[in-house]
């Protein structure tokens, strides 16, 4: 019996910091860590109509856990915050745990997905858990908003 074997070559490379003489031409000015500031997760970069974004989830307890705010830069330096571009006041069948947003531009629209609700209550701690839970989608003319909901349910 023939065997194959796969034989991985690793090498490592030592990079040292580069001071601000050194890259010629470049704004030593940083963004800083974190960039921006709070509790947030799973972020989602994009870029839309020549800006950055970040679409976080705002981490709390799932029933603080209600809104989406958003961050733009034109530079990756300095940071604008957009609060509350997505709300339960405004997905109606929402009301607790609004995570992992992504954003897609179509048409001149922007289309914000969402995870939201806490579907997996009832196996996780036993209490029955009637509301609907799932993706919902969003819509507006901007990255900012307003956003109007765009299935009217999960």
């Amino acid at each position: 019996m023939k065997k194959n074997i796969c034989i991985v070559l690793l090498c490592c490379c030592q990079f040292a910091p580069l001071s601000a003489q050194e890259l010629k031409g470049s704004n030593p000015q940083k963004s800083g860590n974190p960039i921006i500031e709070s509790w947030y997760a799973d972020p989602e970069g994009v870029i839309l109509n020549n800006q950055y974004w970040i679409f976080p989830t705002y981490s709390a307890k799932y029933k603080l856990q209600v809104f989406l705010d958003a961050f733009s830069s034109t530079n990756l330096v300095n940071w604008k915050k957009h609060t509350r571009v997505l709300d339960t006041s405004i997905i109606k069948w929402a009301y607790m745990a609004m995570w992992a947003p992504s954003i897609v531009k179509k048409d001149n629209q922007y289309f914000l997905f969402f995870s939201a609700n806490d579907i997996q209550s009832k196996k996780r701690n036993g209490v029955k858990d009637d509301y609907n839970g799932g993706i919902g989608i969003a819509v507006a003319p901007n990255p900012e908003g307003p956003y109007k909901d765009y299935l009217v349910n999960p």
